[in-house]
């Protein structure tokens, strides 16, 4: 599988394409979108569900079709977010189980792991190009080291075969 990372803010990309130098089936464009063809879309529930269907989750990504003819990739994957629980005060928190685990790696795992998935079922078009739209993932910071760190990471574990470390 290749990678496309895209941002229009040229400091979080120089972000992104130092933790990824060493990678090259990863490359980084500016802009508002991939220029390059890809199969598919990573995007952020909150910016995917209402607009192309399915529900939150909390375990597995999921893979919208995109039927609204939008100029959108036609796959959309949607990462779920870390399982929460509530604390002794009422207030949301993540799941002990999960706390110590970066979003970016639950994210990005959690969404190759569904590739996979997609892949071993469909005999039709199969994702081997995604694009990773860093403001779609509210990843689009400059400052940011952890979420292209974990990223990697999971891309790593991912071509490892070993999606299943944290």
């Amino acid at each position: 599988m290749r990678l496309v990372i895209t941002s229009q803010k040229t400091d979080t990309l120089d972000r992104w394409q130092r933790v990824f130098e060493d990678c090259g089936d990863v490359v980084c464009q500016r802009g508002l979108r991939a220029e390059t063809p890809v199969d598919a879309v990573l995007m952020a529930g909150i910016f995917a569900l209402e607009r192309y269907g399915g529900r939150p989750d909390v375990q597995e990504a999921q893979i919208l079709e995109n039927r609204r003819g939008d100029g959108w990739h036609n796959l959309v994957i949607v990462p779920p977010g870390r399982p929460m629980t509530r604390d002794a005060r009422g207030n949301w928190i993540v799941q002990a189980a999960y706390a110590s685990m970066q979003p970016a790696y639950f994210a990005a795992s959690r969404s190759f792991r569904a590739i996979e998935k997609w892949n071993a079922r469909h005999v039709g078009p199969q994702i081997s190009v995604v694009e990773i739209n860093l403001p779609l993932m509210d990843m689009d910071n400059p400052v940011d080291d952890s979420s292209p760190q974990s990223l990697k990471k999971a891309f790593k574990a991912y071509r490892e075969g070993r999606l299943g470390d944290g």
